[in-house]
C-alpha cells in the first residue's frame, strides 16, 4: 500500500481505482472512500505510553480509515489489524472494563419485566446483574474465558461462543438483545447485526451502545489512542447507526446521548492541550480558569458526550 502512495504522482487515476476497490464491511454492495491515513508509529507509542505492546499488528507505516458511501460507517483497514486475547490481558491491567455504565441504566426503561434478553458482551456481568435485580431473565454471551467462569459463579447463564453460533439455534427467541462497547470492535458487522436480528423475536428490541464518534471520539480527537485499532476496528455515529434501518429488517426508535458532563474534565483539557492556535488555547485556558461553571454549561448544553444508544425495533 505504501508503494501505491509512492506512484500516486505517476499514475494518479490507477491509484484512486486501486483506494476504491475497498468494500464496505457493513454494506459489501457499495464502495467505501479513503477518508484518513494514520501513522502506525505513532499509534504504537500512544499504546506504549499505557504499557501495552502493539508493534506485532502493524507491518506498514500506515493504515487508513475507509468510508462507506452508502452509510456513512467508518471502518479501519487493512481489516487484520484487530486485537487478541494477549492484548486485553494487558489493556485489563490499567483499566477497570467491567464496570456499571451510564447505557447500562439508560437501557433498563426499556426492558419489561416479562422480556426474555440476550445479552452480547457481557463481560462479568454487571448488565446481567442489573437485570437479575430486578427479576428479568436474561442469558449472556462472551467470549473472555475469565469472564466466563466468574459469571458462572455467580451463576449467570453465560455461553462463550459468538452470535453466529448462537443464533442457529435460537431463531426468534428473545424479546430484547442488548450489546454495549462491542459494536466497534467487531469487523464482520453485517454478519454480526444480522445474527442479532435473527434472535429477536418479530416487534423486539435491538439495543446498541458504542462509542460516540462526532466525526471522531471527544469531536476532533483523531489520535484517541483506544479508539484506534487494534482496540476499535470502526466508527460509529448517528448517520451510521440510523442508515442501519436502511440494509436491516429494524426501525430505529429512540437515540441517547450520554451527557458530556460525565467526562468533562478529560474533554476540556483534550481541548486546551491541543488548540490550533496558541491565541485559542490562551483563550480556553482563561475562560476554564476564570469561569469554568459557564464554560461547562455551554460546552455540556451544546455538545454531546462520549457514548451514543440506540434502540431498533425489529419489523
Amino acid at each position: 500500500m505504501v508503494q501505491l502512495f509512492i506512484r500516486k504522482m505517476k499514475h494518479p487515476g490507477k491509484f484512486q481505482k486501486l483506494m476504491n476497490s475497498i468494500k464496505s464491511p457493513l454494506n459489501p454492495e457499495k464502495e467505501a472512500y479513503l477518508d484518513s491515513k494514520f501513522d502506525t508509529k505513532k499509534i504504537i507509542s500512544l499504546y506504549n505510553a499505557i504499557d501495552v505492546k502493539v508493534d506485532r499488528f502493524f507491518d506498514k507505516p500506515e493504515i487508513y480509515l475507509y468510508k462507506c458511501k452508502y452509510t456513512g460507517y467508518r471502518f479501519y483497514y487493512p481489516f487484520n489489524i484487530v486485537a487478541d486475547a494477549a492484548f486485553y490481558e494487558d489493556i485489563s491491567k490499567n483499566r477497570p472494563y467491567y464496570s456499571q455504565r451510564w447505557e447500562h441504566f439508560r437501557a433498563l426503561k426499556y426492558i419489561g419485566k416479562k422480556d426474555k434478553v440476550l445479552e452480547i458482551g457481557s463481560g462479568f456481568g454487571i448488565f446481567l446483574s442489573m437485570l437479575k435485580e430486578k427479576n428479568i431473565s436474561a442469558k449472556g454471551l462472551e467470549l473472555n474465558p475469565h469472564a466466563v467462569k466468574e459469571c458462572k459463579l455467580q451463576n449467570f447463564d453465560v455461553d462463550d461462543c459468538l452470535i453466529q453460533e448462537v443464533a442457529e439455534k435460537n431463531i426468534e427467541k428473545f424479546d430484547v438483545v442488548a450489546t454495549f462497547q462491542v459494536l466497534e470492535h467487531i469487523t464482520e458487522v453485517k454478519s454480526f447485526i444480522q445474527s442479532a436480528l435473527d434472535t429477536i423475536k418479530s416487534g423486539g428490541k435491538l439495543i446498541v451502545g458504542v462509542p460516540n464518534n462526532n466525526p471522531y471520539l471527544f469531536i476532533s480527537d483523531k489520535y484517541h489512542t483506544l479508539n484506534l485499532p487494534p482496540h476499535h476496528a470502526g466508527l460509529w455515529n448517528k448517520k451510521s447507526l440510523q442508515s442501519l434501518e436502511n440494509i436491516f429488517p429494524i426501525k430505529c426508535k429512540e437515540i441517547e446521548f450520554e451527557p458530556l458532563i460525565t467526562t468533562y474534565e478529560y474533554f476540556i483539557q483534550f481541548h486546551i492541550n491541543n488548540a490550533p492556535t496558541k491565541i485559542l488555547k490562551k483563550a480556553i485556558s482563561i475562560f476554564h480558569k476564570t469561569a469554568p461553571n459557564i464554560l461547562r454549561k455551554i460546552c455540556c448544553r451544546f455538545i454531546k458526550g462520549r457514548n451514543i444508544m440506540v434502540i431498533y425495533s425489529k419489523i
